[in-house]
């Protein structure tokens, strides 16, 4: 949905390496937006170990209530470790009701594949993840000591908001299929809902292909073949863990959005790389590519296209599948040359 007026963004620089991407990400944004004449304001929060060290709270209310009256929110990075749980991250997705994660893996320069280019659409608040499937408790549960049952909670209204969701962003963007990831022969009940609703979905969408596929044939595929898939719709823990299998593929610097109806938060997924903190030496490109995609998702098209013409520009410069800068090249060496390519 396009913002009107002015385009007001909460940045949560977090932990890490996350306020040098903050600090990277804002003056590219402000060029993009100066280029087009989109108003933009920056609004900053806290969020994660830093702020539970500055206020004794990992996840302050006024944070909450900042994301919950935005359409969007950059996040650096936040980190758990050290926070007392819940996890920051977690608490968000659930205050939220952020159901969608959604990752878009493409090859640049240095990734150990070329030609890949698809989205990752995965349901994140239910499933097998066992710290979001119960109203208390953790869904995890102990009859004997020598026994484990684990519950996935599979639910007809997040079936929909997932499926919905995928296939309208596989038109809205151009995408021409749409490939669908369960095991209903293993799983009749939850994996044969999920898969119900989905191809109940795609009939609304005669346009896009809809197949159909076992998520182990789907690990294989995107080891073997990964170009040939454009969407990937699947549930929690399937998600979860293809993810890695496509991200490995394409690189470190995979840009991530976690969506709701209302509101969504987006971040890159290499983490608060904590070791690196304070050096300058991250590459932003990941982050870059996530300032990209918010502006897609906020419908501003001809800002999106704009930074991602000048990121193009400057993959085969900076060798963008490097997580670490190399050659004596810092963090605001990268920014400078992308704000010079939205200039010019």
């Amino acid at each position: 949905m396009k913002p009107e007026g002015a385009l007001r963004i909460p940045v949560i620089p977090g932990d890490g390496v996350g306020p040098e991407l903050i600090e990277a990400v804002r003056p590219c944004i402000e060029a993009v937006c100066r280029k087009t004449g989109t108003g933009i304001t920056f609004e900053e929060y806290r969020a994660g170990y830093s702020a539970y060290r500055q206020t004794g709270n990992p996840l302050p209310e006024e944070t909450i209530t900042a994301m919950k009256n935005s359409q969007a929110t950059l996040i650096g990075a936040i980190t758990a470790k050290g926070c007392p749980p819940p996890s920051p991250v977690g608490q968000l997705r659930k205050k939220l009701d952020l159901f969608a994660d959604i990752r878009h893996c493409f090859s640049v320069p240095g990734s150990p594949r070329t030609g890949i280019d698809l989205v990752m659409v995965r349901e994140c608040s239910e499933g097998f993840l066992s710290d979001r499937n119960m109203f208390f408790g953790n869904g995890e549960f102990m009859p004997t000591p020598d026994v484990v049952t684990s519950v996935r909670v599979i639910t007809r209204q997040k079936c929909d908001a997932i499926a919905s969701l995928a296939y309208a962003y596989a038109q809205k963007h151009g995408r021409k299929k749409v490939t669908v990831v369960h095991k209903n022969a293993v799983f009749p009940l939850g994996c044969g809902l999920f898969r119900e609703r989905a191809l109940e979905q795609a009939r609304l969408y005669p346009e896009i292909e809809t197949e159909e596929m076992f998520p182990d044939m789907l690990a294989r595929e995107l080891v073997v073949a990964p170009e040939r898939f454009d969407v990937i719709l699947t549930t929690n823990l399937f998600g979860d863990i293809l993810s890695e299998v496509v991200a490995a593929q394409v690189g470190n610097l995979v840009p991530m959005i976690n969506a709701g109806r209302n509101t969504a938060m987006l971040y890159p997924t290499h983490g608060p790389m904590m070791q690196l903190a304070g050096q300058q030496k991250i590459n932003p490109m990941g982050m870059l590519y996530t300032a990209s995609m918010m502006f897609h998702w906020l419908g501003l098209q001809k800002e999106g296209d704009l930074l991602d013409r000048a990121l193009g520009d400057c993959d085969n410069q900076f060798i963008s599948n490097a997580l670490v800068l190399s050659g004596g090249l810092k963090t605001p060496d990268v920014v400078k040359a992308v704000v010079a390519r939205i200039d010019n």
